[in-house]
């Protein structure tokens, strides 16, 4: 027990210190930069079987007749992003270059405070319920061209994302991990399928990670690394990984230029 309490008190000393030196941005959240004058608005809906909220953009001139790609977004820790930002940073793009965005409310982001491994699972299984559910959803009232559906997570929202991704690799044909928390205790009780390793992915950080001032600090650097070790020794050979400059931003057009690279041609 002594053990324990050292460690957490040691983790919430340099939680302080990187608060502390945090740039006011941070404090107040992660800001969407992105523009916002699209034609039309992002959908604020409930999914049925779950209950659970999600947001949906559809391009303004969404035609049944072809096959749509398909975004889904998952966000970061809760107070610092939301499903609402992840709409709004992507809507844009998506009305530019022709697909849909879906970015469900989640329970298990968090990637500040200590959370114990059991409370985090027992939420990273109801976001794989929110998620699924959402997305079959919207795949019963939109043509969706299921060749084409990227998954990406910012920040805390890496931890659903391995989760729902390792485990449900058919669902999607690409990965994007934007500056994402990951848990190696959780990843190797999952699956590895034939399926996940013939998975485009990509994983992105900041070289500096949210402060600026001490680029030690950066657990996602570290933890964005350890996915990289994991999927490329689980025989992931598309898995990318690479430090980009900037402090801790959202960069849907990053994740977007490699999933455009991965496209398999529309029908």
């Amino acid at each position: 027990m002594p053990d324990v309490i050292a460690a957490f008190a040691q983790r919430a000393r340099a939680l302080a210190a990187g608060l502390v030196t945090a740039p006011l941005w941070l404090l107040a959240g992660c800001p969407v930069t992105q523009p916002q004058d699209t034609p039309v608005s992002e959908q604020r809906l409930t999914e049925a079987s779950t209950g659970a909220d999600y947001y949906l953009y559809v391009p303004s001139y969404y035609d049944a007749r072809r096959a749509w790609p398909l975004v889904v977004t998952l966000h970061g820790t809760h107070g610092f992003d939301s499903a609402h930002a992840q709409v709004k940073e992507w809507k844009y793009l998506a009305e530019k270059y022709g697909f849909l965005v879906l970015a469900p409310s989640l329970s298990s982001p968090q990637g500040i405070l200590p959370v114990a491994r059991s409370l985090r699972l027992k939420a990273l299984e109801t976001d794989e319920r929110r998620v699924l559910a959402a997305l079959a959803e919207v795949e019963s009232r939109y043509r969706i061209d299921t060749r084409n559906v990227l998954i990406t997570g910012f920040s805390a929202g890496g931890y659903p994302l391995y989760f729902i991704a390792l485990r449900h690799p058919e669902r999607f044909s690409a990965l994007v991990a934007r500056a994402c928390n990951f848990d190696a205790d959780i990843a190797r009780t999952l699956p590895v399928t034939e399926k996940l390793r013939a998975m485009p992915m990509y994983i992105f950080f900041s070289k500096t990670g949210i402060n600026p001032i001490s680029s030690a600090l950066n657990p996602i650097a570290r933890q964005s690394w350890e996915a990289f070790r994991f999927l490329r020794l689980a025989g992931c050979h598309k898995a990318r990984i690479k430090a980009v400059s900037g402090g801790h931003h959202r960069c849907p057009q990053r994740a977007l230029s490699f999933w455009m690279k991965h496209m398999s041609p529309r029908p």
